[in-house]
C-alpha cells in the first residue's frame, strides 16, 4: 500500500488525507460527547445512590420532610421500635417490568404494650405477597415479634447504561398507623444481613446498609387531628443491596453479532468493491436485527441506552463501509484507477477499524462501576 502511495497524484493523496480526516473527526467527537455522557451517568448513579440510603439527604426537593410534629403534638415522644430484615432470596427481579421480588425475614423489638408493628407494617412501593408470623416474644418488659414475608416492589430501573449498569435496591419499611412524631424506627444493622444463597442472575452483590428516613406524602390523608398543608411522614426502615455487573460477559454476549457482523464487513475491504456489497447489506440486516433483539431487553421509556450506542456506532460504521464501498466502486470502474481504488480501500480500513475498536472499548468502560 505505502510503496504504490507514492505514485499517487496529489489530488488523490489530498482526497485520501481528508477522507481520513474526516472520520478520525467524526469518530473523535462521537467518542468525546459519549464518553462524557456516560460518565455523567455514571456520576450522577453514584449520587443517587448515596442519597438514597443517606440518612441526612433529601432525595426530592417537592416533598421535603415534616421536621416538626403538627400543633398539639410538639412534646410527644415517640415510641421506639427497633426493625431488622434478613434477605432470603429474590426469586425475581425484571429490569424491563420495573419490579424486584424479595422474600426476606424481618423483626421487630419494642417495650410498648399497645403497639403491634408486625400487623401495621407495609412496603413502599410494593405490595406484600404473604405474611406469616414465626415468633413472638415478651421478656423483661421487652416485645420481640418474627415474621416471613414475600413482597413485590416496584422499581424504575436506570437502564441507561445497560449492559454496563448497576442498581440499589431499596426494601422500604413503615408502619401505616402511626406517624413519625407517634413511632420511631430504629434500624437494626448489625443484625441486618443478605443470605450467601441469594443470587441475581447477572449481578453480585457487593454492599448493603440499613437507614431510617422520614418519609412524606403531600396530604395529611385525611387526618382531622393535622392542620391543613401538613405532610403525613412517616419514620421508614430502608434496607439497601448494591448490585453491579460482575464481568464483560454479558456485554460480548448481547453484541457478539454485531461484532462479528462488523468483522465480516471490514473483510470486504480486501475484496473488490463489487464483491463487497453483498457483504455489507447482510452485515446490515444482523445489526438491525441485533439492535431490535437488544431493544427487547430493557423498559420501553425513549431514553438512549448504552446498548443503543454500541448498535448505533455499528449501524454508522455500516453506513460508513456502503458510502466508501460505492465511492471505491466507481473509481475503480468509471476513473479506472484500480490502484488508487485499492489504497481507498486499505487506508479506509485501518482509519475505520481503529476508531471503531477505540470506541467499543473507551464508551462502555467510562459506564462502567465495576471495571
Amino acid at each position: 500500500m505505502f510503496k504504490n502511495f507514492a505514485a499517487l497524484t496529489n489530488g488523490q493523496k489530498i482526497f485520501l488525507l481528508a477522507w481520513v480526516m474526516a472520520i478520525l473527526a467524526l469518530g473523535g467527537y462521537a467518542g468525546y460527547t459519549l464518553i462524557g455522557r456516560e460518565s455523567q451517568n455514571l456520576q450522577a448513579s453514584i449520587i443517587k445512590h448515596v442519597a438514597r440510603i443517606d440518612s441526612d439527604v433529601t432525595e426530592s426537593s417537592k416533598t421535603q420532610p415534616e421536621r416538626t410534629p403538627p400543633a398539639g403534638h410538639e412534646n410527644d415522644i415517640p415510641l421506639d421500635v427497633t426493625v431488622g430484615v434478613y434477605i432470603d432470596r429474590i426469586p425475581a427481579l425484571s429490569i424491563r417490568d420495573s419490579s424486584w421480588t424479595a422474600d426476606f425475614y424481618i423483626w421487630f423489638n419494642w417495650k410498648d404494650d399497645n403497639l403491634h408493628p408486625g400487623d401495621t407494617f407495609q412496603v413502599v412501593n410494593g405490595e406484600i405477597l404473604s405474611r406469616h408470623k414465626l415468633e413472638e416474644k415478651f421478656e423483661n418488659g421487652a416485645h420481640y415479634a418474627l415474621y416471613r414475608v414475600i413482597a413485590r416492589t416496584t422499581k424504575l430501573f436506570d437502564a441507561t447504561r445497560f449492559p454496563r449498569d448497576d442498581h440499589l435496591l431499596t426494601l422500604s419499611i413503615e408502619d401505616t398507623a402511626l406517624q413519625s412524631y407517634q413511632l420511631r424506627y430504629i434500624a437494626d444493622d448489625a443484625n441486618s444481613s443478605v443470605s450467601s444463597r441469594v443470587a441475581v442472575p447477572g449481578y453480585n452483590i457487593y454492599n448493603t446498609s440499613a437507614v431510617i428516613k422520614p418519609h412524606s406524602y403531600k396530604t395529611t390523608r385525611g387526618d382531622p387531628d393535622l392542620p391543613t398543608g401538613y405532610k403525613a411522614t412517616y419514620s421508614q426502615f430502608i434496607y439497601g443491596i448494591w448490585l453491579a455487573r460482575p464481568n464483560w460477559g454479558l456485554h460480548f454476549k448481547m453484541f457478539l453479532t454485531l461484532y462479528a457482523a462488523i468483522l465480516i464487513s471490514m473483510i470486504g475491504f480486501f475484496t473488490s468493491p463489487s464483491h463487497r456489497f453483498g457483504l455489507v447489506i447482510g452485515s446490515f440486516f444482523a445489526a438491525v436485527a441485533n439492535t431490535y433483539i437488544t431493544a427487547s431487553i430493557v423498559p420501553d421509556t425513549g431514553i438512549s441506552t448504552l446498548a443503543d450506542i454500541i448498535n448505533g456506532i455499528g449501524v454508522a460504521a455500516i453506513a460508513v463501509i456502503m458510502f466508501q464501498t460505492i465511492l471505491s466502486q466507481y473509481f475503480f470502474e468509471n476513473k479506472k484507477q484500480e490502484a488508487f481504488s485499492d489504497i481507498f480501500d486499505d487506508v479506509t480500513f485501518f482509519a475505520l477499524m481503529s476508531i471503531y475498536i477505540a470506541l467499543n472499548i473507551a464508551i462502555p468502560l467510562a459506564a462502567s462501576l465495576v471495571r
